[in-house]
């Protein structure tokens, strides 16, 4: 008799975690080596070295800016870098040694690089200080490797356009599943309310309101906003304003809804290119590389490249359960210890979702992270399958 297959997706996973162990203990003697931690810098900056942030991550290259001490960053002043030969062909779980955010110890250097980058000063990243944090996918290209996207980051803000493009709760959900496991803080800031304003389905203006407001429920900030506008309301911009402020903020979201907009009111260093109308309505992207970006009104912010598909690595059950935060009363009160709460008699979640204690829509998100039938919004409509850009040092 066949399993069931949410039995056979529990081995599934075993199997691919036993593999990962594996490569695990053969890759990280070479990560070790190049991720120290910084009370180990001393003698390297004593020869001259110094500490830098990581700005910008390219195919070849990444750029960098000096930060002698923490937060004195400035986003203006890079170095051309690239990795440190020995690391540059290992086999490695992870799609890019360095991410944006990470602090890394630098040497300063000259090597053969493209003529446009020619005048910037130039530098190898020869170790990386351990993470605080980090937001990471699966590799788009190889799905047995991770994509960090970036590190260090203290809070993630999601970002989602109600209209043009229209929202995707189930990208949502996956963004805030990362930010559980991470322990940070996530806030939500649904871009062009304007549109709501015109548009013609009521059904569809309702939906959003239940859903922001069931956010909330949960514990989330929401922020409903107009940032594209020509104007925008004094205490508006002062609550946005206070959302990034004296933070790291990684900012996500689907191409198109309006990232760079609220970067711009933040008063950066580097000013953001914004959306033309035709870009809006398609929901194409303009911010090809995630940048590492100082903010004029206090903090910084990485601004990431609008996410064509978003696969989040496979999970058991009770780790994806973890993920929801209304899920987690009832873990533990199934019939079975391997419940995946799909099909199972007596399940605790199954029921809740029932008697209306766990919205039927949050569920759906949690069936389809759990069986990998969701993630890949956008990949076709809006882009024409256009492959995601290789914004990682290789």
């Amino acid at each position: 008799m066949a399993k069931n297959w949410h039995l056979q997706k529990s081995e599934n996973v075993e199997r691919k975690q036993k593999i990962f162990r594996k490569r695990e203990h053969s890759d990280n003697s070479s990560q070790r080596d190049f991720e120290i931690p910084e009370a180990d810098w001393a003698p390297h900056i004593e020869k001259g070295w110094f500490a830098a942030r990581v700005v910008e991550v390219h195919k070849k290259y990444a750029f960098v800016s000096p930060e002698p001490t923490l937060f004195t960053v400035s986003t203006r002043d890079v170095w051309l870098s690239t990795l440190a030969r020995k690391f540059m062909k290992n086999d490695r779980q992870e799609r890019n040694l360095i991410a944006v955010g990470d602090r890394v110890l630098c040497r300063s250097d000259q090597f053969q690089c493209e003529k446009q980058y020619s005048e910037l000063p130039q530098c190898t990243v020869e170790f990386r200080a351990p993470r605080s944090s980090k937001l990471a996918r699966l590799d788009p290209l190889y799905l047995d490797r991770e994509h960090v996207l970036a590190s260090n980051v203290t809070q993630l803000i999601v970002v989602a356009s109600f209209l043009a493009p229209t929202v995707k709760w189930g990208l949502i959900d996956r963004y805030l599943v990362l930010a559980e496991e991470e322990g940070l803080e996530a806030i939500l800031i649904l871009n062009k309310k304007d549109l709501l304003r015109t548009c013609e389905d009521p059904t569809f203006i309702e939906t959003c309101a239940e859903h922001c407001a069931h956010y909330e429920k949960l514990g989330y900030r929401v922020l409903q906003v107009q940032a594209g506008g020509p104007r925008h309301a004094k205490k508006a911009k002062e609550e946005i304003a206070a959302v990034f402020r004296n933070q790291i903020s990684l900012l996500s979201g689907h191409s198109g809804v309006g990232k760079s907009s609220l970067v711009n009111l933040m008063k950066p260093e580097l000013k953001q290119d914004v959306e033309t109308e035709e870009i809006l309505q398609k929901g194409r992207h303009t911010t090809t590389y995630a940048s590492f970006i100082k903010l004029g009104i206090g903090g910084y912010v990485i601004d990431t490249p609008g996410i064509r598909s978003f696969l989040i690595r496979e999970r058991t059950p009770l780790e994806l359960t973890i993920g929801f935060r209304e899920f987690r009363p009832y873990i533990g009160k199934c019939k079975y210890r391997k419940c995946a709460h799909i099909e199972e008699p007596h399940c605790a979640i199954l029921a809740a979702v029932e008697a209306g204690d766990i919205s039927r829509w949050r569920y759906r998100s949690y069936v389809g992270i759990l069986t990998g039938a969701t993630g890949r919004e956008g990949r076709m409509q809006n882009h024409g399958g256009e492959p995601d850009d290789p914004d990682s040092l290789a």
